[in-house]
């Protein structure tokens, strides 16, 4: 792959070559995933497989300018945010593509399928950047934060933190609440007691409650 402009066009190509045949999923997986986005019909798996092949020959700047093109389709955009989940950047540059990769998604899947579960994503400054989107006024960056504590952060250390920082969040939007309720039932398979009794606690309002015990059903 070109580390020039002719990397974006690569890149569409590709995708187009991967949807070839997928008409019927990409009509179906626009109505899942609820965008407002074209989609051009790649697999996730692979979405994950390409992204997988191009990071060994991109540097970051190649990932913001791929960040930075007007290009719109669901699946480039997510392909942008896979790009940065593997490839071998230090935390900060990361964290920075990411700052830039939150503003242009518009579907819960582009938060769920970005967050990882890998260790270098469990560190202090990846904790401190979940928690500081909490506050987010955007209703898919709240559940980025809410995704990635959940994903990385969910273990003894952490566990009661992550109970107080969630009541604070103040967003009362459909996916910040699916995302909420998701962590509860999560967090129940390890810390079964302590996460009933969060559940409890009136800062959680009764939808989420319920939500989160029929997911632990």
């Amino acid at each position: 792959m070109k580390a020039s402009g002719n990397m974006h066009d690569d890149i569409v190509m590709k995708l187009a070559e991967l949807a070839e045949g997928n008409e019927t999923y990409a009509a179906f997986n626009k109505r899942i995933v609820n965008t407002d986005m074209p989609v051009v019909g790649v697999r996730v798996p692979d979405l994950r497989r390409l992204a997988r092949e191009l990071v060994p020959d991109m540097s970051a700047a190649d990932i913001r300018n791929l960040l930075a093109e007007k290009n719109q389709s669901f699946d480039y955009v997510l392909l942008c945010g896979l790009l940065i989940t593997h490839a071998r950047l230090d935390d900060q540059t990361a964290i920075d593509l990411t700052k830039q990769y939150l503003p242009r998604v518009d579907s819960w899947a582009h938060i769920d399928v970005f967050v990882d579960k890998k260790r270098r994503f469990a560190g202090e400054s990846w904790w401190d950047f979940a928690l500081k989107y909490l506050q987010s006024e955007a209703e898919l960056t709240v559940r980025y934060g809410v995704v990635s504590l959940m994903t990385n952060f969910l273990d003894e250390l952490h566990v009661d933190q992550v109970f107080a920082a969630l009541r604070n969040i103040t967003h009362d939007g459909y996916y910040v609440k699916m995302a909420l309720a998701w962590l509860y039932a999560t967090a129940a398979v390890q810390f079964f007691e302590l996460t009933l009794a969060e559940l409890e606690n009136g800062h959680i309002d009764t939808w989420t409650r319920k939500k989160a015990y029929q997911k632990m059903r």
